[in-house]
Formats: structure tokens, C-alpha cells, sequence
């Protein structure tokens, strides 16, 4: 199953053209994501209150999958959680990272929170942590938040794919030499024209946060899914081809293992009818 995830990753590299807005600079979105911890730790949810929009329709979950369906239900949910604990303590990891578009802004980052509960139990828990703003005004308002914890571990006895490619810099390279085989490719080339450096720089590390996530790695995805991400492209069988060859050259100029190469082009084929849309 990872291997298909992280094969839909790679594939992901044919659609690098298709956003179309080049996200802005970003303000101190993770120095946001600080306050709004700041102020969950302390334990009241009114205080937390002012980074989040009121409309009845936005969702948010605590610790997935316990949704809330506005902030009222949300602010009533987490107060009932947090009479049981009598302090709670969260340390964000240092791969915060933070993309906008337009008057959206989606952040992720993981977590640790080390919680004492009333009676005197302490736990310790990994999480991750997603959250998307939106701007009202001069302000911007959280409408959207996810927070999944514990973070998945591998199965005993076997690492994980992200660990056997060879962590988080194996995984970028990989992305950065397929991309650049795809963009200057006389055929696929087009798919890649017409797109500023800060588009493109965006997609591959959205490409870069998939592979690592799809891995088992300590990052986290966003994107669109394959089909919605390639339609109409007109990708053709002929262009499907060239890039299948073209991760094979990549693959075998890192050296990667035959049976994890074996696994990502066995599984790229399951992902053609989603991808390849030209004559259907």
C-alpha cells in the first residue's frame, strides 16, 4: 500500500504545471500556530477563541475522527476533554510549514503534547497537526483544523519505506532528478511551460511532503488527488510511457533497491486510468 501511495507521488511530477496561482509570501504563520497552542494550553477554550471563525459550517476535529461541526460545538467538545487535566504542555516540531494562496493559508507542523491529568496520570503523545486560515478583513481566522494523533509507527520488525529509501533527503533528490528529466523532456516539456519559479518551486515540495508522508515519513500532504490534479491535461499514453522510463532512469541512477523499485513500478500501472485522459 505505501509503495502505491508513494508511486502516486512520483506520478504526481507529470502534473507539476497545473497550479495556477503562485502563492504569496507568507506572514508568521508558524509564530500563529504557536499563539493558538499557547493558548490551548491554557486549558480554556475562550482563549483560543479568537484565532477561530464562528460560521456553523466549518469543521474542525480533535484528535480525528472527533469532528465538531462549528466553533460553538467544538468550544463545547474540547471543554468537557479538558476538565480532566490539569495541565498540558505542547512543543511544535521544527518542520512547521506554511503555504498561501490568495486569502487561504494552510499550515502543518507535528507535535508533542505532555499532559497531567487531575488525578495525577501523565501521558507523553506524538501528533500531527493541520490547520488552514482563512482572511476576514485585516484578520485571519482559522476555519479548518485537524489533529491526528499518535503518529503511526511501522509494523515491528520492518522498517519504514521512508527509512529503507534513505530519509528525507533521498526522498528530495529523487523528486528534484525525475522533475528535471520531466521539464526538460522535448515531448512533456509542455506541461511545464508558462510557470514561474516560485509555482513550480511549490509543487515539488508539495511532491517532496507527499513522498515523505506516503513513506512513513515525518511530513505531511495536502494535495489534490491524481485524477482531479490531471484533468485535462490530455495526457497521452506516448507521455505516460516517456515518464514511466524517465523514473526508471532516475531510480536506477540512485541505486534504489530492486525490491522497492519493484514495488513503485509495479503499482504506477493502477494509477494510468487516473492519469492518462487524452482519447477516452
Amino acid at each position: 500500500m505505501k509503495a502505491r501511495i508513494l508511486a502516486s507521488s512520483l506520478a504526481v511530477l507529470v502534473l507539476a504545471c497545473v497550479a495556477t496561482t503562485p502563492p504569496a509570501r507568507a506572514q508568521d504563520f508558524p509564530g500563529q500556530m504557536r499563539k493558538i497552542l499557547d493558548a490551548w494550553e491554557t486549558l480554556n477554550p475562550a482563549a483560543a477563541a479568537p484565532f477561530y471563525a464562528k460560521e456553523a459550517n466549518r469543521v474542525f476535529f480533535d484528535i480525528a475522527p472527533l469532528k465538531y461541526t462549528s466553533w460553538n460545538e467544538y468550544n463545547e467538545g474540547v471543554k468537557k476533554v479538558l476538565a480532566d487535566f490539569a495541565s498540558l504542555k505542547f512543543t511544535l516540531g521544527s518542520d512547521a510549514q506554511v503555504q498561501r494562496a490568495g486569502s487561504t493559508v494552510w499550515g502543518t507542523a507535528t507535535f508533542r503534547a505532555d499532559a497531567t491529568m487531575k488525578n495525577g496520570a501523565k501521558d507523553t503523545f506524538d501528533g500531527r497537526w493541520t490547520i488552514v486560515w482563512e482572511k476576514r478583513g485585516k484578520d485571519w481566522l482559522v476555519v479548518h483544523e485537524h489533529v491526528s494523533a499518535p503518529m503511526p509507527s511501522p509494523p515491528a520488525g520492518e522498517q519504514s519505506l521512508y527509512k529503507r529509501l534513505g530519509g528525507y533527503d533521498s526522498v528530495a533528490a529523487v523528486v528534484d532528478d525525475f522533475l528535471g528529466r520531466l521539464a526538460s523532456d522535448k515531448q512533456l516539456g509542455r506541461f511545464f511551460a508558462g510557470h514561474s519559479t516560485e509555482t513550480l518551486r511549490r509543487i515539488r515540495q508539495l511532491v517532496v511532503d507527499q513522498l515523505c508522508a506516503a513513506a512513513g515519513g515525518p511530513c505531511y500532504y495536502t494535495g489534490r488527488t491524481m485524477k482531479a490534479s490531471h484533468e485535462g491535461m490530455g495526457i497521452t499514453d506516448a507521455d505516460w510511457q516517456i515518464a514511466a522510463n524517465h523514473l526508471v532512469a532516475t531510480l536506477d541512477k540512485f541505486t534504489v533497491p530492486e525490491r522497492e523499485k519493484n514495488e513503485v513500478l509495479a503499482a504506477i500501472s493502477a494509477l494510468k486510468k487516473d492519469i492518462v485522459t487524452a482519447g477516452k
